[in-house]
């Protein structure tokens, strides 16, 4: 029986060492091969983008930007069909989805139900009736006079303003200068009171003024208010200057009508009790004007129950297709559930009561147009304009495009993503077959564009932050570009740009194919081929001059260092 020749331990290790030596020259075998392919293949890659040099003519045509974006189209003009306070529904009869034309009957009313509410409306006329007996004589007065006289120094209302307005934004209707003076606030102290002064305004006017006042902080000089104008700015001596203002002033205030005349101008003296201002549409107290307000609302509630105590019915104010049926018939209780934004109507009448005192039958959707609001980046929202025609497509139904116009620009909420801020533009567009609510659509809008424009290809201009570029040369034999000149450019769509200086309309431009390529996704053994994440492209190699998108040579390389 033969027995096993038993290593020594020194023989184990040496053998171990062969093994060792061995796997690490296969190993650095396949690195030599594989370096080798890598390099081919970066050589071929090369040697082939280096020979799709490129060139483009300069040439006239127009060039247009656009903003862009996409939203769920929306059912326009949805109207709600709303039920008078205490009218009972005996039977709706048209459901969800239906078509209703202008007439026809939408649901049957309790006829007692609707004289118990006429009665009730003619007695709420009724009480309405003695209040604004008791406040009918609380009208504006009009004419505006003045208790006291003066000079009038500064007169803010014109023909045809609202007092109210004219009040808010001056606090004053007319300023009268009572004691006959203007005065003027000095910084300086050099002063002394009753001194006598030259005051020059704006207009190079000269007055004698008096020193009225001093104090630590500043002097006050007086001058006759006949001549000088308020707000002016005059210089007192040589150099000081100063705001003239009133000395003792008096405020003419209103508070409601139109003006029909200004009696008066400025730097004209009025005695007491002159009349200054003539007012129009003198109407009563506010109290007066909303219970007015409240009649006119019952006197239409009370028209629009008359119409339906005589049909008995409610019927449809306009043709379309029933969108919701907000009633319940099993419920003891209408359920209001209005649809936000629509519009609320009964029989082809606006809403007449309170949110209280009415519910919403159903909603009507007239299928007329629709809406679609999109995204708008604050650097193009100030471009839009209520109004502006936009292209719209939706993909769901066809490649048809379809013409709408921006029918509001929401910039009083706004939102912010990734430190950039947008903001919501509504469109507004016909509806047409096949549209439905909720399908996606797509929405471009022209906001800049050139007719008559020098054109180029975007890839053959060469931009760094500072400036931009092409070649107009290319060595044949060589394939190098060179004519590097300097544009000018304009507006860009992503494919064409807008040359304004440098070049004229048939120069000749050379550049190089802005191409992504993976070296030939040679494989070093990673999964699905190529390097890690898919290789790297050559557009992103480093090693080209910073600043230079696309170099002579550079085989299409992009996004270098310093672009």
């Amino acid at each position: 029986m033969s027995r096993t020749k038993r290593l020594s331990k020194a023989e184990r290790r040496n053998r171990s060492i062969r093994i060792g030596i061995s796997i690490v020259a296969v190993v650095i075998l396949l690195l030599i091969v594989a370096v080798m392919f890598f390099q081919k293949q970066v050589r071929e890659n090369f040697a082939s983008a280096e020979q799709e040099i490129l060139s483009a003519e300069v040439t006239t045509g127009s060039i247009r930007t656009t903003v862009s974006g996409s939203g769920a189209l929306v059912s326009d003009g949805i109207t709600d069909v709303m039920i008078p306070a205490g009218v009972e529904i005996k039977k709706i009869y048209p459901e969800a989805g239906d078509s209703v034309k202008e007439g026809d009957i939408l649901a049957s009313v309790e006829a007692s139900s609707v004289l118990s509410a006429l009665s009730d409306t003619q007695k709420e006329l009724d009480e309405l009736g003695e209040q604004l007996a008791d406040v009918s004589d609380n009208k504006v007065n009009s004419k505006i006079k003045t208790p006291l006289k003066g000079r009038v120094k500064a007169v803010f209302a014109e023909e045809g303003d609202d007092v109210s307005s004219v009040m808010y934004e001056n606090g004053a209707l007319i300023l009268l200068s009572l004691d006959g003076y203007m005065a003027v606030n000095l910084d300086s102290t050099a002063y002394s009171i009753g001194d006598s002064v030259s005051v020059t305004d704006s207009s190079g006017n000269t007055y004698t003024g008096t020193v009225d006042k001093v104090t630590a902080e500043k002097t006050t000089v007086l001058i006759g208010d006949d001549g000088p104008v308020y707000g002016d700015t005059v210089t007192v001596g040589d150099s000081d200057s100063g705001t003239l203002y009133i000395h003792e002033e008096l405020k003419i205030t209103g508070y409601a009508g139109t003006v029909d005349s200004v009696k008066v101008s400025e730097n004209s003296s009025v005695r007491a009790s002159s009349t200054l201002i003539k007012l129009t549409d003198t109407s009563y107290s506010a109290n007066y004007d909303s219970l007015l307000k409240q009649r006119a609302d019952l006197e239409e509630r009370l028209q629009t129950l008359v119409k339906l105590y005589r049909s008995g019915a409610i019927t449809a104010p306009l043709s379309g297709i029933i969108d919701t049926v907000s009633y319940d018939e099993n419920s003891s209780e209408a359920e209001v559930l209005n649809s936000s934004g629509s519009e609320a109507a009964f029989s082809g009448e606006t809403e007449t009561g309170s949110a209280q005192e009415e519910s919403a039958l159903l909603s009507i959707d007239p299928g007329k147009s629709m809406t679609v609001s999109i995204s708008v980046d604050e650097t193009d929202v100030l471009s839009l304009e209520i109004g502006q025609e936009v292209s719209v497509s939706v993909e769901s139904i066809g490649d048809d495009t379809y013409t709408g116009k921006v029918t509001e620009i929401d910039t009083s909420s706004a939102s912010g993503s990734g430190g950039v801020t947008t903001y919501t533009a509504t469109v507004t567009l016909d509806r047409a077959e096949k549209m439905l609510a909720g399908m996606t659509a797509s929405v471009s809008v022209v906001i800049k564009g050139v007719d008559n424009a020098l054109l180029l290809p975007d890839d053959a201009v060469r931009k760094t932050s500072a400036s931009a570029y092409v070649y107009t040369s290319r060595d044949e034999s060589t394939g190098e570009l060179g004519g590097m000149t300097e544009v000018t450019i304009g507006l860009s769509n992503g494919s064409y740009v807008e040359i304004l200086e440098g070049l004229s309309e048939g120069d000749t431009v050379y550049y190089t194919e802005s191409r992504n390529n993976n070296f030939g996704n040679f494989n070093f053994g990673m999964p699905g081929g190529g390097m890690p994440g898919g290789g790297m492209p050559v557009d992103n190699m480093p090693g080209n001059m910073p600043g230079d998108r696309n170099m002579p040579g550079s085989s299409g390389w992009t996004n270098l260092p310093g672009n």
